[in-house]
């Protein structure tokens, strides 16, 4: 859907022509990889956040302490992993999907060494941006690894084939903000295992707490971003959304499946968050001990042996 390739148009209907292609498309590496590491970053989170809970509650602390030592050293690896990995996963939407990558900085014009815009209000109407906070040069070299590298601007294409651009925008600023949090929080981590308080630092255990659910925040905004993004495509550049549709559905049948989704998940959500917190709250559960087996059978040594010992007739 992303970045299609292994097939054939035959009366304008799509046919699979080589599986290989199809599965190991252009883009298939990035995004596995963003995708997975995503993932782990986000339960390790949740980990560390479980972890500073039990500490700070003085409840199950050495078990704290070690879930907290482990899931901040392998974070530690994963999120830089995960920086460079996106960094390369924009490159590889530079080449493919160059308006997609238009919409997520908000450029309209083409043109080398472009600034990096930290923040606008993106204007689809008028094809420009309000209250624009930039950075000179600093687009063209993260985004093409070359400060006069040239950038598509959004005005290279129709206005019926660019993204919705605002969200895409903002939905990918959410992404990469959450990201440089979660940074922060492991370089104080470093700093804190340094001065032996990473287990004393209540501010810190706090700070843990409050980051567990950011990285459910980071995917939803990532899918966001490449989905958004992917408009008004389902297949890019060759099968526009507005022609995806089956002739057959009506907007009821839209709405009815989509109501049907949303009662399934308000169902599912709350009752997991439920059973979570549950466990959570009753912290780790030890290895059962059992009552000491109460001895029978045949004694240790025969019956007028020991009462011969006691003295006993």
């Amino acid at each position: 859907m992303q970045t299609p390739v292994g097939y054939e148009l035959i009366d304008g209907r799509f046919f699979p022509k080589d599986w290989w292609q199809i599965v190991f498309n252009p883009s298939f590496a990035s995004r596995l990889t963003h995708t997975v590491v995503a993932f782990y970053i986000t339960t390790g989170f949740v980990v560390a956040g479980v972890a500073a809970y039990l500490i700070r509650g003085r409840r199950f602390v050495e078990e704290g302490r070690v879930m907290l030592s482990m899931t901040l050293w392998l974070l530690s690896v994963l999120v830089p992993l995960q920086i460079y990995i996106g960094d390369l996963h924009g490159l590889n939407t530079l080449e493919h999907q160059p308006a997609k990558l238009a919409a997520i900085e908000a450029h309209w014009d083409t043109g080398r060494r472009v600034p990096l815009i930290l923040f606008a209000i993106p204007d689809q109407a008028n094809a420009t941006n309000h209250y624009s906070l930039e950075v000179p040069l600093l687009g063209s070299l993260l985004l093409t690894h070359d400060a006069d590298g040239e950038i598509k601007g959004l005005k290279d294409w129709p206005a019926d084939q660019r993204p919705p651009v605002a969200i895409t925008f903002f939905a990918f600023r959410v992404m990469v903000g959450i990201g440089t949090v979660m940074l922060a929080i492991l370089a104080l981590s470093w700093w804190l295992r340094w001065r032996n308080r990473l287990y004393t630092a209540n501010w810190f255990l706090r700070a843990c707490e409050f980051a567990a659910p950011l990285g459910f925040i980071a995917v939803l905004a990532g899918w966001t971003t490449a989905e958004v993004g992917r408009q008004p495509w389902t297949v890019y550049g060759l099968l526009r959304t507005a022609d995806s549709v089956s002739p057959s559905l009506t907007g009821g049948d839209v709405l009815l499946s989509l109501l049907g989704y949303i009662a399934a998940y308000l169902i599912m959500f709350p009752a997991g968050l439920i059973i979570i917190a549950r466990i959570i709250r009753k912290g780790p559960i030890g290895p059962a001990t059992a009552d000491a087996a109460v001895e029978s059978g045949r004694p240790q040594a025969p019956v007028r042996a020991l009462s011969h010992q006691t003295g006993e007739r």
